[in-house]
């Protein structure tokens, strides 16, 4: 959701502007507006799932890695118009419900949980679910052993019935 957060600092009058289509793409921009420049400090959270997140500023790559699970600090003069990207890659993983049970997980795409659409139990296993394909904005589909399973974030479900996790099988 776009949003802009105003601030006065050291006599200048500064304001952040954030664009971004997230959680659903993974690229957030940062557009500043300065009445001067001025030095400062600016942290963006890298979430723990966030592995080889970029940073740029003005199109340069900053040198630093940013380390998922922390805040990332860049330092420097800003200036009116500077830029900042955060490319965050949505990579899907599994998470089990617990150590006992490995082969019951849920499908995630960065901070997405991703509900299969199904009354009943599919045949699917861990390969199938990671190569999901993504068919709209919101919504991704698996192939299984029995029939295509439509996966959906919890806000694009509506009257269907859904469940958290799914059994995987070796096969």
């Amino acid at each position: 959701m776009p949003s802009t957060l105003r601030w006065a600092q050291d006599g200048a009058q500064l304001s952040v502007t954030q664009k971004s289509e997230y959680p659903f793409e993974g690229t957030v921009s940062f557009a500043l507006t300065a009445s001067t420049p001025v030095n400062f400090s600016l942290h963006l959270r890298i979430p723990q799932w966030a592995q080889n997140t970029i940073i740029s500023v003005n199109g340069s790559r900053i040198p630093q890695s940013p380390v998922p699970g922390t805040f990332a600090e860049i330092h420097r003069q800003w200036k009116n118009g500077d830029r900042i990207d955060l490319e965050m890659p949505l990579n899907f993983r599994l998470e089990s419900i617990d150590a006992r049970h490995p082969q019951i997980v849920a499908l995630l795409r960065g901070p997405l949980v991703l509900f299969p659409i199904t009354g009943a139990p599919p045949t699917v296993t861990a390969q199938q679910l990671l190569a999901a394909k993504r068919t709209a904005a919101q919504s991704w589909q698996v192939e299984s052993f029995t029939a295509p399973i439509l996966m959906l974030p919890f806000t694009a479900i509506a009257d269907q019935q859904y469940s958290t996790y799914l059994v995987t099988t070796k096969t």
